[in-house]
């Protein structure tokens, strides 16, 4: 009956470390989706200076959230987001709306593949 109660016990456990870890995905990639949109948006309107804020939120948040993504995906696959964020303030300080506009677009491809990485065994 022992067995029964701690093979029970693990089940739950690791139950509740996925439904988490598919919340915690979920929700961070859909803020760094809405952080885009509204990046995507400004830089469509030529508002650099907000822009630039909007950017620099985006990467302050991803800073922040890059340890819990780091928990529940492979490393490589964290990094590779970051990869796609990082050339998008120095587009937008330079004025390049062409270029940010692609980098934008690279970027929420990239949030994207990491949301269906984890989720899609799910």
């Amino acid at each position: 009956m022992s067995r029964v109660k701690i093979a029970f016990f693990l089940l739950l456990v690791i139950l509740l470390i996925s439904v988490l870890g598919c919340v915690a995905v979920d929700r961070i990639t859909v803020q760094m989706n809405s952080y885009l949109s509204v990046a995507q948006k400004q830089n469509q309107s030529g508002d650099l200076p907000a822009l630039v804020q909007t950017l620099t939120d985006l990467e302050q948040y991803y800073q922040s959230r890059e340890w819990l993504l780091s928990l529940f995906l492979r490393r490589d696959y964290a990094a590779a987001a970051e990869i796609a964020l990082a050339p998008l303030r120095s587009y937008a300080l330079d004025g390049q709306k062409t270029d940010c506009a692609a980098a934008l677009r690279t970027a929420r491809a990239q949030v994207n593949a990491v949301r269906h990485v984890f989720l899609c065994f799910f």
